[in-house]
């Protein structure tokens, strides 16, 4: 009887590690990293101490926002839906139920000079658990390959699927002329504000931003999206507007087949 019992009693601890028995392996090893399909990524902390690079944070914003969504496999909330978080009291759980999301990312910019960096947190919507987090630094020159290291580290952590396409369009980054950079993320800014004012300085900034750069394919979808818009805001006829989107979009499409935002200004006009 003894020596039975010392065949079935390790059999038995066994079977319960590897069917989870009463939560055995869950005891012993710690429970599994929660399933990931759905982010947001949360308006970003400006610590940079000058209300004048709130631009600039918020087109950091919107650039991780959109390196996620090249990631087909996962689900991410548009920077609309997220900027209405902009300086909320709420909850974690309570945000991530209202956006329907399994995780949240919330962070910080900081640019000092020519000098960028960018602190991320991984949180698990539901329960508020913290689950990674890291900072990344970079030259302004940079800042595009710095947004895309930042979305592949998120992907990794997640566990999420990344087709070998979706790795290289991440991966697909070029230097920046920092000055023209920055005049596209303030015609990102002045044309996230929708009013004619607005469109008239986005339009300034993006073809600034082209002039320094003539091969910024951005700054000519930036440009595109401007005048795609304004149809919609009254500010422009159709006539007018549409054919000039079309013309912007197909530029940034010859310098950078791989940008999304030509091909839905297309689709608009």
């Amino acid at each position: 009887m003894a020596a039975l019992a010392l065949v079935v009693v390790p059999g038995l601890l066994v079977y319960a590690f590897f069917s989870n028995l009463g939560g055995l392996r869950h005891r012993l090893l710690g429970a599994p990293p929660p399933q990931i399909d759905s982010i947001a990524v949360l308006p970003l902390d400006n610590l940079s101490g000058d209300p004048e690079q709130e631009y600039f944070v918020e087109g950091m914003h919107e650039a991780l926002t959109a390196e996620l969504s090249k990631i087909s496999a996962l689900k991410v909330i548009s920077r609309t839906s997220a900027m209405r978080y902009k300086n909320t009291d709420k909850p974690m759980p309570q945000i991530a139920r209202e956006l329907d999301v399994d995780a949240l990312i919330e962070g910080s910019v900081v640019r000092e000079g020519d000098q960028v960096r960018i602190t991320v947190q991984l949180i698990h919507g539901p329960t508020d658990k913290h689950l990674w987090a890291d900072s990344y630094q970079r030259e302004l020159r940079g800042v595009l390959a710095l947004q895309s290291e930042v979305a592949r580290a998120i992907a990794s952590q997640i566990r999420v699927t990344v087709t070998p396409q979706e790795q290289a369009r991440l991966a697909r980054t070029r230097p920046v002329n920092p000055e023209a950079y920055r005049l596209y993320l303030l015609g990102r800014y002045h044309w996230n504000k929708r009013t004619p004012e607005g469109f008239q300085k986005a339009a300034e900034h993006f073809q600034q931003a082209i002039d320094l750069d003539p091969t910024y394919a951005l700054a000519y979808a930036g440009l595109a999206d401007n005048y795609a818009v304004q149809p919609s805001w009254g500010t422009l006829l159709p006539r007018d507007a549409y054919p000039r989107a079309q013309a912007a979009a197909q530029k940034a499409l010859e310098l950078d087949a791989s940008l999304a935002e030509p091909y839905t200004t297309l689709g608009l006009a």
